[in-house]
């Protein structure tokens, strides 16, 4: 009997009676001209001869992928119907030399409508594995395509058989406080979580481009991580909950697979954690909005990176987010979130206020500047605490954008905010004792 794919239908698997509703069950016998029926959906980008049948007695019995490259190509199914929130088991058959791996188009909003691949497996051998790895559905979609990925084969390539795709059980999360996900005994830090699948929830201390952003969750140790999609809409002091995937890369412990994020409120206010620039090079403060006091900048490397040290220990600033033209022999106090890539710890600050002369406050002996009331509704007052001296005023969103510019000619200012967006500020102020910034949120 002719081994045959089934859509949306009842499958027996080993003879017993399949307790979930199969997708797809497909042992791959059926072809038409050069293609296999049910596959080479519009999101494959396998080339067409690196997806040949395997005969074996005149009979075809699997599929043979080919990709030699370390650059993974899909091969995914034809469309189908799915709906937010269900999960899918993936189970297949393979053989060979290479790497395979899951993952779902389902035309969700993050990742140019793609999930977050699971981890690799690894293949070498003449002999038939059975694997199973599930991906969650984000978007109601009908034009979802499953997908296997390959990457690194040898010229044989890998041979996949008897792949089944069928409505699994969504495991609720597990809740779990940034801390609890990042806190590690782990000589690498890995997190203990790596894999699971966790209900958290912080507040947007940064934002990294479109490619993912930092949460934070208090202060101190542990207390920061980076989530891996692109933030959208989402702005520096939202607090919001998520539920996502622990995963490592790179050696930095990341949230990614994103299958909820839920905006609670906006323009929250985010406290730093004071450390030395050699707790910056330290496990403990991984993606923690950090600042560091009295660092000199001592050397400035190549790609937009400048190394300070505060007397401790030396550690990098880098320009991922924000280029701070730094001074050899300058001293700063910088804050930024704590990034560990390529090997190396980094502090990124994230705007123009978060990089102050080191002068400005501590050899003024004092305050320059109060701000009142804060959260502000309606009108800001700015006091200048150097009577007599003439004072210029910026006021910056938390993009680092000027929003006003002017120079003060009383020491009270009164400043209409009800025109600009709720959300953090910084108000920077100098006067021949130097420049101070204090940091005030708006709130409609």
């Amino acid at each position: 009997m002719m081994k045959h794919i089934t859509l949306a239908a009842m499958a027996l698997l080993g003879g017993l009676t399949a307790v979930a509703q199969v997708n797809i069950d497909s042992e791959f016998t059926d072809w038409t001209g050069t293609t296999p029926d049910g596959w080479v959906g519009t999101k494959t980008n396998l080339a067409a001869d690196a997806i040949t049948p395997v005969v074996e007695n005149e009979d075809t019995i699997a599929v043979r992928l080919v990709n030699t490259t370390t650059s993974h190509r899909r091969f995914t199914t034809q469309p189908q119907s799915v709906t937010n929130g269900e999960a899918y088991d993936i189970t297949f058959w393979v053989r060979g030399q290479g790497d395979i791996r899951t993952g779902l188009f389902d035309e969700r909003s993050t990742g140019s409508g793609y999930s977050a691949y699971n981890s690799w497996v690894s293949v070498n051998t003449t002999t038939w594995e059975q694997h199973t790895q599930t991906v969650v559905v984000a978007n109601t979609s009908a034009a979802a395509e499953f997908i296997l990925s390959v990457n690194a084969t040898a010229e044989s390539g890998v041979e996949v058989d008897r792949v089944t795709i069928a409505i699994g059980t969504v495991e609720p999360p597990t809740e779990a406080t940034i801390a609890e996900i990042q806190e590690s005994t782990a000589p690498d830090g890995a997190s203990p979580l790596v894999g699971t699948v966790v209900a958290t929830q912080g507040t947007v201390s940064a934002l990294n481009g479109t490619s993912g952003f930092f949460l934070q969750d208090g202060t101190g140790p542990w207390t920061g991580i980076y989530v891996f999609t692109a933030p959208g809409s989402l702005a520096i002091g939202d607090a919001i909950t998520l539920t996502a995937t622990v995963a490592e890369f790179n050696g930095q412990t990341q949230l990614t697979n994103i299958s909820t994020i839920t905006t609670v409120s906006s323009g929250n206010a985010l406290p730093t954690t004071d450390i030395s620039t050699a707790d910056a090079n330290t496990e403990p403060y991984e993606s923690v909005l950090v600042r560091v006091i009295n660092a000199t900048c001592t050397a400035q490397g190549s790609f937009g990176q400048f190394t300070v040290n505060d007397g401790s220990g030396a550690v990098l600033v880098d320009d991922v987010i924000y280029a701070h033209p730094f001074n050899v022999g300058t001293v700063y106090n910088i804050t930024g979130v704590l990034q560990y890539a390529f090997n190396e710890w980094r502090i990124l600050p994230r705007f123009v206020a978060d990089v102050e002369l080191f002068n400005s406050v501590a050899e003024a002996g004092a305050a320059l500047v109060r701000c009142y009331p804060n959260p502000a509704t309606d009108m800001l007052v700015i006091e200048n605490l150097t009577p007599g001296q003439g004072i210029g005023l910026r006021l910056m969103d938390a993009q680092g954008r000027i929003v006003e510019s002017t120079t003060l000619t009383s020491d009270r200012h009164m400043m209409n905010v009800t025109g600009l967006p709720a959300g953090i500020y910084t108000v920077a102020l100098r006067t021949a004792a130097g420049e101070q910034h204090a940091r005030i949120v708006v709130s409609h």
